[in-house]
């Protein structure tokens, strides 16, 4: 009896470590699917043009691709980026940041939806405000290591990691230098809205 215990705790074990090695050995692949919803609602004209609200939410689902059971912790970093009208910066409208793990309960499929992002604009004689521009997924495992990326854009890895280190609200040019802030407040479409919707009758 002790004599087959032994055995099948050698198997176990040796299973074990197989599993292991196979993890190591045949790295975690995903899939990643990123769909954006986007509407865009007028509030008003006038002489000098319109004003408009784009709203903007995004949907992200992330499925093990085959292989081992992967049982690890891993983090999903969605990035939201925006460009102002009348600079042509870019800004980091929001960072979702969103942990999880492939189990049998979830089919290794993970799916979640970020809030609806209200960009304010006006168009016409008067272009001020923010558009949505497009979005950047990374999925991390619990060291840190980039497993994928995802995105709406060629981003080469010198951006990936530029928009990772900058954070949520940094404005940004199309090199990659901070300018500024995002304005919260948003004053500067709050000065064009009134021209934009003035009459002159």
């Amino acid at each position: 009896m002790n004599g087959m215990i032994k055995s099948l705790l050698g198997v176990a074990i040796v299973g074990s470590v197989l599993a292991s090695s196979a993890q190591t050995k045949f790295p975690l692949r995903v899939d990643i699917d990123v769909s954006t919803r986007r509407h865009r609602k007028n509030i008003g004209a006038g002489d000098s043009g319109e004003v408009k609200v784009e709203q903007v939410q995004v949907r992200v689902k992330i499925r093990k691709s085959g292989g081992q059971p992967y049982e690890e912790k891993l983090t999903a970093e969605l990035y939201v980026i925006g460009k102002q009208i009348h600079t042509d910066y870019y800004g980091i409208v929001d960072v979702v940041k969103k942990d999880f793990n492939f189990t049998k309960e979830n089919d290794n499929t993970v799916e979640f939806l970020t809030r609806t992002y209200a960009l304010p604009q006006t168009s016409g004689n008067i272009d001020v405000g923010g558009e949505y521009e497009t979005y950047l997924l990374v999925v991390v495992d619990k060291e840190g290591k980039i497993i994928d990326t995802r995105s709406g854009r060629n981003i080469r890895d010198k951006g990936i990691d530029l928009i990772r280190e900058l954070g949520p609200k940094t404005l940004f040019d199309e090199d990659g230098n901070v300018v500024g802030m995002v304005d919260g407040t948003n004053s500067a479409f709050k000065r064009a809205a009134p021209a934009a919707l003035r009459s002159d009758d």
